[in-house]
């Protein structure tokens, strides 16, 4: 007789009591959605954050090397050229010959930490100063080169004065 019962109960009542309770479909793809365009929108951060990384680590490789060879050439400025005041307003066509002889050449391949970049320096002698303007940018065997796209990763232009141009031109 209670097995009756029982099953009389479970036939005669539904399994919710309020069709209101649970969600509907409906409801569960929106919310499916709205999950998936959070977790695409963290995963897109974290690329561009990436990316964002590697750019700036290119461009601080690419500062270092520069500042590296910025203190050679103010090296040379100072010891290498030879005072005579015969020679005033030339003191920077002086320094750029001088710095070539001394194979600071134009262009230069250099590699840094396994990728390769192309060193460009363009020498501007004005009078006493010589006006520097290096330019680094990604080398074709590098992997961010992208043909027909910007490959410049750092440019900086710089003056520097011989210190020989220092002691001998004052008037």
């Amino acid at each position: 007789m209670w097995i009756r019962l029982l099953l009389a109960r479970l036939v005669s009542e539904p399994p919710f009591a309020n069709e209101e309770e649970g969600f509907s479909l409906l409801e569960v793809l929106v919310t499916i959605l709205v999950i998936t365009g959070f977790v695409l929108g963290a995963l897109q951060a974290s690329v561009l954050a990436t990316l964002f990384r590697i750019q700036a680590r290119d461009r601080q490789e690419a500062a270092n090397w520069i500042q590296q060879d910025l203190e050679l050439v103010r090296f040379h400025a100072y010891y290498g050229l030879t005072g005579n005041s015969s020679h005033c307003g030339q003191y920077g066509t002086r320094l750029r010959d001088h710095l070539v002889a001394q194979n600071f050449t134009g262009n230069d391949t250099v590699t840094i930490e396994n990728r390769t970049y192309q060193i460009s320096r363009r020498y501007d002698p004005a009078n006493n100063t010589l006006r520097i303007e290096y330019t680094v940018q990604y080398a074709p065997s590098h992997p961010r080169f992208g043909s027909g796209g910007n490959n410049i990763v750092s440019r900086l232009t710089t003056e520097v004065l011989p210190h020989a141009a220092i002691n001998n031109c004052q008037q």
